[in-house]
């Protein structure tokens, strides 16, 4: 029988890709993610002996944990090439654990960073040991995301009589900077100020426009309509204005670092209107392995990164393609390198393609449209690092009239000299057009228009600025930031309109009962610092029980006190409105179900009345845009048009919509 080396990974897809490259020289078999995890009807940490979890067989998982047994029994030397992070180490160790009981053989650990020949030869030819300190952080926070969970969770269930409700020691905090911010939405009093704005006219007959700036060189607040009518009167009186100052600056724009799993994020949700959950998914397509007309291979390096390194020899090849493709003039003259920050895993490199000789027109054929809008934004940022910054001209031109007082008009322009990086890649300043004019020109007012105004609240969040808002403040991971955002969609905290995040009336509620109550492990700067204690395990330079323990006492004294306020709480929440159940006579009550609150018998679900034509759900019908409202039929409650039967549309909780 012949003898292969073997080589285990998590994905089917990876590794079909690495079996096809290595053209049958080792086995590769998938353990299809995780054999082991936390059980689920129990807490599995033995609270007891320095938290030490319990990690046992996933339900489902015999019959691959079998067949790795058998393969690993055949090979001379296996090696572990799962993810190259906290995930992909403690997925290797669970695997090394199984197979090591039995077989005592040759266990290498390898890293796989790019799925292709050059990667993969790489990865067999620097084979590790299991980095220990890699599993005891990811140990760490498993516990802590297993204590918070599956601790406060049952709680919020007790309150609100589902169970389809969580807290997370981060999704809760990423919770939490959502509904601040709507509550300064809420409480934002806007204020009235009004613009004035100047079309001048220069000896050519040619129009300028310029904002009034200053008033005797203070600058100009303008709160009513009275204020404005008497500085228009005034500035009405002056026979002549002269353009008092002209200044020019050239102003390079340096094009973006490389993408790292945030940025990549963020771009794919403004560009291509992607939700952090589709880029992930999509990504990690691109890394596992495409297939081409002739070969299988990953088209990027992994996706999950917070590095802007990129390796010397991928420099080289981008600054050849560069001057090969679009002229000398666009390559800049060093080699632009990033600035890492503070605890970025230095082995990793950011988000880039494998080959840039697979451009993405090139190969857009093999590729689903949603594979090839993000591949080729990934190809395009990778290349516009190492190009030259836009240029562009900044005009500033200041217009003076004199009366009583000197009135300063200002006038801006942006007038780009070079594209740049800007040739390939999406962003474009808006070029604001100005006319020629120089230091002295006498011009003449042509009219003045104002124009009232009211400030306005801070935006609400998108997707792409709450995941940036996150890694600004050092709260999730590469690896964790589409995972928080898509559980708040889940759990109904959260929806999204036009592309903007709000908090629904049950996340704000889940807020208000978690924070005041969890003031310190549901607080941002605690979170980071608990990030940051993470990484120090993974460093070596922190043991993982002493930051479990720091986490823990504080924890156990707020849970002991928000489990003897829950039938206040409850009582609060669920509250008996003045009405009775027509079915049963006993009083109304407010309920919070799937998708909302409701009312109901307070026997339910013994008794099955819902009130039907309330329009408790913050969400309105996508055919007609009437509110949804709960309704019943003998199969259970449903969500449905208020618009009924005008309007025959269904809700259903697959995603899958009926209007038949």
């Amino acid at each position: 029988m012949e003898v292969r080396d073997l080589i285990i990974v998590e994905s089917p897809t990876k590794a079909e890709t690495i079996k096809r490259i290595l053209k049958g020289k080792y086995e590769v078999i998938a353990s299809k993610g995780h054999i082991k995890d936390l059980p689920k009807s129990k807490l599995g940490i033995d609270l007891n002996n320095s938290f030490e979890p319990n990690f046992i067989l996933i339900k489902g998982k015999g019959k691959i944990v079998e067949e790795l047994k058998r393969s690993a029994k055949k090979a001379e030397t296996i090696y572990l090439g799962c993810d190259p992070d906290r995930e992909g180490e403690a997925i290797a160790y669970h695997i090394y654990s199984i197979i090591n009981k039995e077989n005592h053989k040759d266990i290498k650990r390898i890293l796989v960073y790019e799925i292709t020949k050059k990667g993969i030869e790489m990865a067999l030819a620097n084979p590790q040991e299991i980095d220990m300190n890699k599993v005891a952080s990811h140990k760490a926070r498993r516990v802590l995301d297993r204590l918070v969970g599956y601790l406060i969770s049952p709680l919020l269930w007790k309150i609100f009589g589902q169970k389809n409700l969580s807290a997370g020691r981060v999704q809760t905090v990423a919770l939490r900077i959502l509904c601040e911010r709507e509550k300064e939405i809420e409480e934002f009093i806007p204020e009235e100020y009004w613009l004035v704005f100047g079309n001048f006219e220069n000896k050519d007959k040619k129009l300028i426009k310029g904002l009034l700036e200053k008033i005797n060189d203070e600058k100009v607040e303008i709160k009513n309509e009275k204020e404005v009518d008497e500085i228009i009167k005034e500035i009405e009186k002056i026979d002549q204005f002269i353009v008092k100052k002209k200044v020019e600056k050239i102003k390079y724009y340096e094009p973006p670092p490389p993408f790292i799993t945030a940025t990549l994020q963020q771009e794919a949700a403004k560009i291509l209107g992607f939700s952090s959950k589709k880029t992930m998914t999509i990504a990690q397509r691109l890394f596992e392995g495409v297939k081409l007309k002739d070969e299988m291979v990953g088209l990027i390096t992994y996706p999950r990164t917070d590095s802007f390194r990129i390796n010397e020899d991928f420099l080289k090849n981008i600054r050849n393609y560069i001057k090969e493709n679009y002229g000398e003039e666009y390559l800049n003259k060093e080699i632009r390198k990033f600035k890492e920050k503070k605890f970025t895993q230095g082995a990793h490199e950011a988000i880039r393609p494998t080959d840039l000789n697979k451009n993405p027109e090139w190969i857009k054929k093999y590729l689903t449209r949603d594979e090839y809008e993000l591949y080729k934004l990934i190809y395009l940022r990778t290349l516009a690092t190492q190009m030259v910054p836009a240029i562009y001209k900044d005009i500033k031109i200041e217009i003076e009239g004199i009366k009583d007082k000197i009135y300063s008009f200002l006038s801006e322009g942006l007038l780009r000299l070079f594209e740049g990086y800007e040739k390939i890649y999406y962003e474009k300043k808006t070029e604001k057009p100005i006319i020629e004019i120089e230091e002295g020109e006498v011009l003449n007012l042509k009219e003045l228009i104002k124009e009232q105004h009211f400030t306005q609240p801070p935006p609400r969040y998108t997707e792409a600025t709450l995941i940036k808002k996150l890694e600004k403040h050092g709260i999730g991971r590469p690896s964790t930031y589409a995972v928080i955002v898509s559980t708040l969609f889940e759990r109904k905290y959260v929806k999204k309109e036009n592309k903007t995040l709000y908090p629904t009336e049950l996340g704000k509620l889940v807020n208000e009962i978690l924070i005041p109550r969890f003031p310190d492990i549901f607080n941002i700067n605690f979170t980071k610092l608990m990030e940051e204690d993470l990484d120090k395990i993974e460093e070596g330079k922190e043991d993982w029980v002493k930051v479990i323990k720091k986490f823990y006492e504080p924890f156990t004294n707020d849970l002991t006190n928000f489990e003897k306020n829950i039938e206040d709480l409850k009582k609060e929440i669920l509250k008996e409105i003045d009405e009775t159940c027509p079915k049963c006579g006993k009083k109304l009550k407010i309920r919070y179900g799937r998708y909302g609150k409701f009312i109901a018998c307070a026997d339910y679900p013994n008794c099955s009345y819902v009130k039907k034509d309330l329009n408790y759900l913050d969400e309105n019908c996508p055919i007609c845009g009437k509110k949804l409202v709960y309704r019943k039929s003998k199969f259970g409650v449903f969500i449905a048009c208020s618009g009924f039967p005008q309007c025959n549309y269904i809700k259903k909780e697959n995603g899958n919509n009926n209007n038949s």
